[in-house]
């Protein structure tokens, strides 16, 4: 399999929108989608990928807030989110109490599961529970690359000052779940650039 990957960021947070796609087949997901999802739906649209899911490495507002816009254009493909938090795109309840309601309800969920392997297509992710950012929080493994939502990012970890974030929980995880992996791993993270394991190792300050 020769994987292909695609960042967006929209200006407002600078949130990352992934497009993952399968060259050989051209079957891709979407990881998080943030608050400008033409973007993401352009590019793949440019290169004829078939997007199967749209995967959610966790719920904040804007790494949810284009899911409608993308199923407009990509119809009715299933949105795999972890369990714990499910209900914020299926009922709509806001995952943190600080932000208020929103109006995210969709459906065609599926679940995103420690140690089981979610298939869309041709791509196949494991999945890496990495809470403590928020409760639902994953990592998406393929290949050599991790997509860590808010948990890991360059140089930084996740907020972790939200009623239902923890911090040693976060911490913990990244030690336990992330830098285990090899160095050469990629990390995509939810905001920023892209690092290395072997990188967020040696100099991530928060993790030293």
């Amino acid at each position: 399999m020769r994987l292909h990957v695609e960042v967006t960021a929209d200006r407002r947070f600078g949130t990352n929108s992934y497009l993952v796609e399968d060259e050989d087949t051209h079957d891709a997901v979407v990881i998080d989608s943030n608050l400008e999802p033409d973007l993401i739906v352009e590019e793949a649209r440019r290169r004829g990928a078939t997007v199967k899911a749209i995967l959610l490495t966790h719920t904040d507002l804007d790494h949810i807030a284009g899911l409608h816009e993308l199923r407009e254009a990509f119809g009715a493909i299933p949105i795999a989110v972890h369990e714990a938090e499910r209900e914020v795109v299926e009922e709509g309840r806001p995952l943190r109490l600080e932000f208020g309601p929103i109006a995210t309800r969709v459906d065609n969920l599926a679940r995103l599961a420690e140690g089981q392997v979610y298939r869309a297509g041709s791509l196949e992710f494991d999945v890496l529970h990495t809470p403590g950012h928020s409760p639902g929080g994953v990592t998406l493994k393929i290949d050599g690359y991790l997509f860590t939502g808010d948990a890991l990012f360059a140089g930084s970890v996740g907020r972790s000052d939200f009623a239902n974030s923890d911090g040693k929980t976060l911490i913990d995880g990244i030690r336990a779940k992330l830098l285990s992996q090899p160095d050469d791993m990629i990390v995509y993270s939810g905001h920023g650039p892209a690092t290395t394991i072997g990188r967020e190792r040696r100099m991530n300050p928060f993790l030293t």
